[in-house]
């Protein structure tokens, strides 16, 4: 993006506003004491334990409230730099499509809607994404729909520090006009009145429906038939645990399902139903495994917590209605995404993709290792692979064939 800097910018204001300037003083040195942030590791723990516990049982239970007490520290310094990593390696796959990035950064003006929006922190990322890909002046509107009026507030704030150390940081200005509203995401008629997005958001939301099929589904058409523009990217991001990630993509079929007009950018590498769900037994899930770089006080809360954030698991897609997708066609090649890690038998190696007309386990023999293929090898869930040559089959999938060219596409190189 931009600058490295952006992130740990936007941590170092969160250090200084809730923690003060003691705290910042040695959050610039080094650790922040112990002793401040005692109170927001023991939050961390009871807030990470309610989130996956409401999530793998896709209940609108607990956490509650969690805005209103300590464990809004808790989310803020630890969950918003995680989360902000999910949508900025979508975004980054995003900018490695040519010709979307060409028309992106020919664009003066962007409508972001960010619904379930947190403290903003797909927005954040959003901006960032924008500053780097369009060096000239521009204008954002940003809508936010929050159920919470704390966290509505936290967005707006850190969306202004974040705009002015970005106008710090280049030579054009960039204009930000936030609209925050209130309410029931549901309820979208009683939206604020915004252009057509450009982006619309929908991050850790859909696992908070108690049905998550037909009213979810139901809902989120109707969001992007009257919300988003035509050429804009509707952007979904789910926790990675079994049940929230199968729920997300038997609702990513029923969308596809209700309106043809719309077509998978990511992380599918072609349309049509999802095989996962059609080939592969009940207990596989599709996600990402990204590993980051660790912010400093996220580094520090992990070992506070013994939680381990160093790998970020999640589901993701991401549909537009244009034909453009991240895999885009190449003569004479295929592409598979990458939704396994790899696996090392007796004289093979093997790993999960899903491709243009299956999903299976893809092996390559060790006698065929070679530098042509060496990709396959090296690839990281979340990865695609361009395969010279059509796999053949195989009696538990399928097979690369010796000779056959693998090339990596990662969203996040």
């Amino acid at each position: 993006m931009i600058t490295d800097g952006f992130l740990q910018h936007i941590e170092r204001h969160l250090v200084e506003r809730w923690l003060g300037p003691p705290a910042l003083a040695q959050y610039d040195r080094g650790p922040v004491g112990k002793a401040s942030l005692k109170p927001v590791a023991e939050a961390l723990v009871r807030l990470s334990d309610d989130f996956t516990r409401a999530r793998q049982t896709l209940t609108e239970s607990a956490p509650g409230d969690y805005w209103n007490d300590t464990r809004r520290l808790a989310y803020l310094f630890h969950f918003l730099p995680r989360n902000y990593a999910k949508a900025d390696w979508i975004l980054a796959e995003m900018g490695r499509h040519a010709r979307l990035s060409q028309e992106l950064a020919a664009k003066s003006q962007f409508t972001i809607l960010d619904i379930g929006c947190g403290p903003g922190t797909s927005t954040l990322a959003t901006l960032n994404f924008l500053a780097a890909l369009r060096p000239a002046a521009f204008r954002v509107q940003v809508v936010l729909v929050e159920a919470s009026a704390v966290a509505l507030r936290e967005a707006n704030h850190l969306l202004r520090q974040a705009a002015d150390w970005l106008n710090a940081e280049r030579r054009e200005a960039i204009t930000i006009q936030i609209t925050p509203h209130t309410g029931d995401a549901r309820l979208i008629g009683q939206y604020p009145p915004h252009a057509a997005a450009d982006f619309i958001w929908l991050s850790n939301v859909l696992n908070e429906f108690s049905a998550v099929s037909g009213a979810a589904s139901a809902w989120v058409v109707e969001l992007a038939q009257k919300k988003l523009a035509r050429d804009g990217s509707l952007c979904v991001i789910e926790p990675a645990l079994h049940n929230t990630a199968r729920a997300a993509m038997e609702l990513r079929d029923a969308l596809l399902s209700r309106d043809s007009t719309w077509g998978i950018f990511a992380p599918c590498t072609a349309d049509g139903p999802c095989r996962m769900l059609a080939e592969r037994p009940a207990r596989d899930w599709c996600h990402v495994a990204l590993v980051w770089k660790l912010s400093p006080l996220v580094e520090q809360l992990d070992r506070l917590t013994e939680l381990r954030s160093r790998v970020q698991k999640f589901f993701y897609f991401v549909l537009r209605q244009d034909g453009k997708r991240a895999a885009e066609p190449r003569q004479g090649w295929s592409a598979w995404r990458v939704i396994g890690d790899l696996q090392r038998e007796k004289g093979r190696e093997k790993r999960l993709v899903c491709g243009p007309d299956r999903c299976a386990l893809l092996t390559r023999f060790k006698r065929d290792r070679q530098s042509e293929n060496a990709a396959f090898g090296a690839a990281l869930r979340g990865d695609i692979l361009w395969l010279s040559a059509s796999p053949a089959p195989l009696a538990e999938g399928l097979r690369l064939l010796p000779g056959a060219r693998v090339e990596r596409q990662s969203p996040a190189e």
